[in-house]
């Protein structure tokens, strides 16, 4: 039996909160990101001591995971925000140190985390392709063979000599992904891949991925979207809170993934007499505007920040704020319009859409509050029941369709609303 492209034996990543009230609540791949940017001031130059489970002072992005993945496999890694799975796609990418286990890696890999990241859009899209290969470790002649496919796939043909820059803005996203999958490697680390460029595109990276696996490649596949998941996938572990929970064929593991989701078995255990657990926030989730779980949005599509809500008492009150982020600045808040009063137990699904033509192209990130008003005392406070973060992108596709179709010229701004101009001239 030939050995597996990847081996992952006892693998755990925790990372210390030395500043613990400023990074209270932070999820997993969060502290992920923190942990990677200041890891040499957080570990000591000697080999680094694992920490007590439990520690206040750490927290446990993985802990103790173990798995293989063979040559011909796509390896689907589903679990709710924070569970670890960017984490561990990060220590395969060897872009983060683990702090204990190890991981064996047999090939080339090709990563698909940051999808753009690195492409100049001020060389040509033939130029970027050979800047990306050749960054790659792939030999000219190699890179050159594989032009004409990169192109095609990425819709780029008729661009192949325009500065990357005046390209449609999806097409950072879409020649980035055709140049990775159509290079030579053994493995592919891909994700929220899936969820950038339009549906056609979304649909030709799907049966792309498949075709990868099926050529005896190793791929591992993390998505919210778990139609994806199941149609794309042989096999898929879930993670939670940085633990192995499940490990099987695509529908199990999702259908029980879904199960216990729903059921709010994967929340932490609080106080069920305390005020807060009337209302459990089950997930936190992005939809395009058909309803599809998505992680990116297009600009001129738009979509829905949602909520999936438990409630458990009789008779309670919820109001929820959702507030758009930016970097460190918020872009907008926004509240139910009203007390949200429900008398009976049940799952409530709440959120807020986002128009088309609207956000701008760029990250944001998403933060959901809710809170729990009391019924018969209008004088009390509102108390907080449950807080959660997501992260996005909005994209351009179609740049023809937005209110950018015909300008050159810079776009940072946070919004980019289509608004109503007037145009009158004074000279009567």
């Amino acid at each position: 039996m030939s050995e597996p492209r990847i081996s992952v034996r006892n693998l755990t990543k925790a990372f210390a909160l030395r500043r613990r009230k400023r990074l209270k609540g932070i999820s997993a791949d969060s502290a992920a990101a923190v942990g990677a940017l200041f890891r040499h001031t957080l570990r000591s130059p000697e080999r680094q001591v694992v920490p007590t489970r439990g520690d206040p002072n750490h927290l446990f992005a993985l802990d103790d995971i173990s798995f293989d993945v063979p040559a011909g496999q796509v390896l689907g890694i589903i679990g709710r925000n924070g569970a670890g799975k960017s984490t561990l796609l990060k220590i395969l990418a060897r872009l983060i140190e683990p702090t204990e286990g190890r991981i064996r890696v047999q090939g080339r890999v090709a990563s698909l985390l940051d999808l753009g990241l690195g492409l100049s859009p001020e060389l040509t899209v033939r130029e970027n392709i050979q800047m990306q290969g050749r960054l790659s470790g792939i030999r000219a002649a190699d890179i050159s063979a594989a032009e004409e496919r990169i192109l095609e796939f990425a819709g780029l043909t008729a661009h192949r000599d325009s500065p990357l820059g005046l390209c449609p803005t999806g097409s950072f996203i879409q020649l980035a992904f055709s140049t990775t999958i159509n290079l030579e490697s053994e493995i592919v680390l891909a994700d929220e891949v899936l969820a950038v460029g339009d549906s056609r595109f979304r649909a030709e990276c799907e049966e792309r991925i498949r075709a990868v696996g099926e050529s005896g490649e190793a791929v591992l596949f993390v998505s919210h979207d778990m139609n994806a998941i199941k149609r794309t996938c042989s096999r898929v572990i879930w993670i939670d809170r940085g633990r192995l929970v499940m490990d099987g064929s695509p529908d199990e593991v999702v259908d029980a993934y879904m199960s216990e989701l729903l059921a709010g078995h994967l929340l932490p255990e609080i106080d069920e007499t305390s005020a807060v657990a009337s209302c459990r926030l089950l997930d936190l989730r992005l939809l395009d505007a058909t309803r599809a779980q998505v992680g990116a949005l297009e600009i001129t599509a738009g979509g829905y920040v949602d909520t999936l809500l438990r409630i458990t008492s009789t008779a309670v009150s919820v109001r929820l704020v959702i507030e758009l982020w930016q970097g460190k600045y918020m872009v907008l808040s926004c509240a139910s319009p009203k007390p949200i009063t429900i008398n009976e137990p049940g799952t409530l699904r709440a959120g807020v859409r986002v128009p088309g033509d609207f956000l701008n192209e760029n990250s944001y990130r998403a933060r959901c509050i809710v809170y729990v008003l009391p019924l018969n005392d209008p004088e009390r406070e509102p108390v907080v029941a449950a807080e959660e973060e997501l992260e996005f992108s909005v994209m351009n596709p179609s740049p023809e369709r937005s209110v950018w179709a015909t300008w050159r010229g810079g776009r940072t701004a946070a919004l980019s609303p289509r608004l109503d101009w007037t145009l009158e001239s004074e000279d009567a």
